[in-house]
């Protein structure tokens, strides 16, 4: 009886790890990371996610703003995240609403801005 416990528990623990290699497996397809290299985005694009953008961030502020004042998070934090929505939305700007990853390329999608860009 021990046996067939022992094979059942050896048959999982192999299935497991050979699941979580295939699904690791799968995290990054190359054609993925090419895609935003090639857009250009027309200014009416461009326009348009810049209003969407903007509506996001107004929703976000109004959303800090109701946590500092339920005393949710303290002022300063809320301000600081506040500021970061802002320069997240300055670099959307810059890069022409197209996310960019680290050194420019669209690896990480629009959190490209987290490096010191000094």
């Amino acid at each position: 009886m021990n046996k067939v416990f022992g094979f059942m528990a050896a048959c999982l623990l192999s299935m497991s790890i050979f699941g979580a290699t295939v699904s690791f497996a799968e995290v990054e397809k190359p054609e993925d990371t090419k895609m935003t290299e090639e857009v250009k985005l027309t200014d009416a694009q461009k326009a348009e996610l810049a209003k969407l953008h903007k509506g996001i961030l107004e929703q976000k502020k109004q959303l800090i703003q109701k946590y500092v004042e339920f005393g949710v998070i303290p002022k300063e934090k809320g301000d600081k995240m506040v500021e970061r929505f802002d320069e997240h939305y300055k670099m959307l700007e810059k890069n022409g609403f197209v996310f960019k990853g680290h050194e420019g390329g669209p690896a990480r999608g629009p959190h490209g801005h987290h490096q010191s860009e000094e």
